[in-house]
């Protein structure tokens, strides 16, 4: 659509802009791409305690994709506050140096 300036002057209005799309995956793709099980990203996109946001679906699609720039931020952080603990059934007990 037009806007007439004038007589016969006609601008073209402005585009509209869009927010470029944003890179989504499915959880199969996700889990491939964190080295997991997609049963456990299954697990954690649907555990409300995780903070997942609601995901996307493409027009015909009934699968759920979620943004990979917020995946990949979630996972780094969820990576960096898991520490292993250290085994204990390794250790020698200590003997009492009394005997």
């Amino acid at each position: 659509m037009s806007t007439l300036l004038g007589e016969d002057a006609l601008m073209p209005d402005a585009p509209e802009r869009q927010q470029p799309e944003r890179e989504t995956m499915t959880i199969p793709k996700l889990a491939e791409r964190a080295g997991v099980s997609r049963t456990y990203i299954h697990r954690l996109a649907t555990d409300p305690a995780e903070g997942w946001p609601a995901p996307v679906f493409r027009p015909g699609s009934s699968r759920p994709e979620y943004d990979v720039a917020w995946f990949d931020e979630y996972w780094a952080a969820r990576q960096g506050r898991i520490r292993q603990g250290k085994r204990t059934d390794l250790e020698k007990p200590e003997e009492d140096s009394e005997g």
